[in-house]
């Protein structure tokens, strides 16, 4: 019988231990996972964000044509109790505003109205709907941050 002394290999072995090798893996895997993970969930957020927004432009188009509906003479610039005036921030569950609405162009039979995104917020690193718009007509666009097309994004 040799009684010789264990190598350092199989004191680690029987300690149950990581190897430097196996942490390094695990690091990597992990940063990996994470490169794809945020930006994902960043998107997905955004795309939350842009809801709030068209969901706003939905209800304040409903408003304007139901003040229409109600006093026809003045069309869309009617101004009665039917009409009150609709805030112009569209805020996130905890009250902070992330879009402005606006209503470019307003007439007695047209209107525009336009959301952007308030600075400042999480709603403003949205470069693909920089400027989401509804029109009288039903007509929807959107611009990004080079004033390109991305209705289909933003809708």
């Amino acid at each position: 019988m040799h009684d010789h002394a264990p190598s350092p290999a199989s004191r680690a072995a029987r300690a149950g231990g990581f190897t430097l090798i196996e942490i390094m893996i695990a690091v990597l895997v992990l940063s990996l996972l994470i490169r794809i993970a945020v930006p994902s969930y960043r998107e997905q957020t955004r795309k939350g964000y842009r809801s709030l927004a068209t969901a706003a432009l939905m209800d304040r188009a409903a408003r304007l044509e139901r003040c229409a509906a109600l006093d026809a003479s003045n069309g869309f610039l009617a101004a009665n109790a039917a009409c009150p005036t609709f805030p112009s921030n569209v805020v996130d569950e905890s009250n902070t505003a992330l879009w402005q609405i606006a209503i470019p162009t307003r007439t007695a039979t047209t209107y525009t109205l336009r959301a952007t995104p308030v600075t400042g917020t999480a709603a403003a690193g949205d470069t693909t709907c920089a400027t989401i718009q509804l029109t009288h007509t039903g007509a929807r666009s959107a611009t990004n941050s080079s004033s390109a097309d991305s209705t289909a994004q933003c809708w």
